[in-house]
C-alpha cells in the first residue's frame, strides 16, 4: 500500500503560500523555520537572512511577554490556536502592526507553530489618525462651549442691565405721557400713547425671557431642580406639549460648571424637540440614585429612526460631549411609548444628599 505522507516540497498547495500576498511562518524552538517572502518582507528582510531569526528578536519590548506566553501556551498544548495583535519591529526599526492567527502542528516530529500573518500597520494608522481627530474635535466643540458660555453671559447682562434699563425708562415716559394726555381735547394722543405702555411690558418681558436663555438666573439661585423645572414647563407652554416634571433630591453642591452643562444639555433636548419630534408632551425625572445623578428626558414624538439626519447636525453629539466633560455617561434610545429617551448619569459628590 503507498504511503499518504507527502514531504513537504512535495504538498502542491507551497507555491500558493509563497506567492500569498499574507505572510505564511513556522515557528519551531523559538526561531523562525520557514517564512514565506511576504512575511520575511514585513521586517524588511529577504526569505533566506530572516529564517533562523528568534521571535524576541522581532517584536517590540512591550509585546515579548504577550508573544511568548501565547507561544508557550500552544507548544504545551494548553490551547490550540490563538488569534490575536502584536507589534514587530522592522529592520529599519519602525513598528509593524501584525494580526496574527496560528496554531500548534507537527513539524519533523515536535511540536511546531504554523500561522498566518497580515500587515494591518496602515489600518492601525488610519485608526489613530481618526482618533486623533476625533479628540481634535472635542477639543474644539468645549473650547466653543466654554467660549459661548461666557459670551452668552455677557449678553445675558447686556440685556437685562442695559437693555432692560433703557426699556424700562421708556414704559416709565410711556406712562407719564399717557396720564398727562388723559385730559380733554387729548384723546388720540392718549389712543396711541396707551396702547405702547403695554407693548413696553411686552417688550421687557421678552428681554428678561431673552436674558433667562442665555444665562439662566434661576440657575444660580433656585438650583438646577427648580431652573430645569421652570425651563421644561415654559417650553410646554410655548410650544403647546402636556409637561410632566419631577425632581427629587438636593443638588445644591453640585459643581456650578456641572449644573450648567447639565441645564444645556436638557436646553439642546428640547429645541430637537420642538424642531424635529412632533411631539405632543415631554416628560423629564431628576433624581439621586445610589451616589449619582439620574436625569431622564423622554418625549412621545417620531423617534430618532424617524428623524432624518441633517448634514453637520450635530446636536447629540454636542450633548454626549457636555455630557462627558462633566464626567457623565449619556444614552440616547427609543423611548418605551414611541418618541425618544434621554438618559444622563453622573456620579455625585458625596455632599450631595439623596432623596429622603
Amino acid at each position: 500500500m503507498p504511503t499518504l505522507a507527502l514531504a513537504f516540497d512535495d504538498v502542491p498547495f507551497r507555491a500558493i503560500a509563497e506567492q500569498s500576498l499574507a505572510g505564511f511562518y513556522v515557528v519551531q524552538d523559538e526561531r523562525f523555520v520557514y517564512a514565506n517572502d511576504t512575511f520575511a518582507a514585513m521586517f524588511g528582510f529577504e526569505r533566506t537572512a530572516f529564517i533562523g531569526r528568534r521571535i524576541v528578536d522581532c517584536v517590540t519590548e512591550d509585546s515579548v511577554d504577550e508573544v511568548m506566553h501565547n507561544y508557550q501556551r500552544r507548544i504545551s498544548g494548553e490551547v490550540n490556536a490563538i488569534h490575536y495583535v502584536t507589534k514587530g519591529v522592522h529592520r529599519d526599526g519602525r513598528v509593524v502592526h501584525l494580526e496574527l492567527h496560528a496554531s500548534r502542528v507537527e513539524c519533523r516530529g515536535r511540536p511546531a507553530i504554523a500561522g498566518v500573518a497580515l500587515d494591518i500597520t496602515e489600518r492601525v494608522q488610519a485608526q489613530a489618525s481618526v482618533r486623533e481627530s476625533r479628540e481634535q474635535l472635542r477639543r474644539l466643540l468645549k473650547h466653543i462651549n466654554s467660549t459661548r458660555e461666557i459670551e452668552r453671559a455677557r449678553l445675558a447682562r447686556e440685556v437685562h442691565d442695559v437693555l432692560g434699563g433703557m426699556l424700562s425708562s421708556a414704559k416709565f415716559d410711556l406712562s407719564r405721557i399717557v396720564r398727562r394726555t388723559a385730559a380733554p381735547g387729548l384723546e388720540e394722543l392718549h389712543a396711541i400713547a396707551a396702547p405702547l405702555v403695554e407693548l413696553m411690558q411686552d417688550t421687557i418681558e421678552t428681554a428678561r425671557s431673552v436674558s433667562e436663555e442665555l444665562r439662566p438666573a434661576g440657575l444660580d439661585l433656585l438650583g438646577l431642580g427648580a431652573a430645569l423645572t421652570q425651563a421644561v414647563e415654559r417650553f410646554g407652554v410655548r410650544h403647546g406639549l402636556a409637561t410632566d416634571v419631577r425632581c427629587s433630591g438636593s443638588f445644591d453642591a453640585l459643581p456650578p460648571a456641572s449644573a450648567m452643562q447639565i441645564y444645556r444639555i436638557v436646553q439642546e433636548a428640547l429645541t430637537n424637540v420642538a424642531r424635529h419630534a412632533e411631539a405632543t408632551q415631554i416628560e423629564l425625572q431628576l433624581s439621586a440614585k445610589a451616589g449619582a445623578l439620574v436625569l431622564r428626558l423622554a418625549d412621545n414624538g417620531r423617534g430618532l429612526d424617524a428623524t432624518p439626519r441633517r448634514p453637520g447636525a450635530i446636536g447629540l453629539f454636542s450633548m454626549a460631549e457636555r455630557a462627558r466633560d462633566i464626567g457623565a455617561t449619556f444614552h440616547a434610545r427609543p423611548a418605551g411609548a414611541g418618541g425618544t429617551e434621554l438618559l444622563l448619569m453622573l456620579p455625585l459628590p458625596a455632599s450631595v444628599t439623596p432623596p429622603a
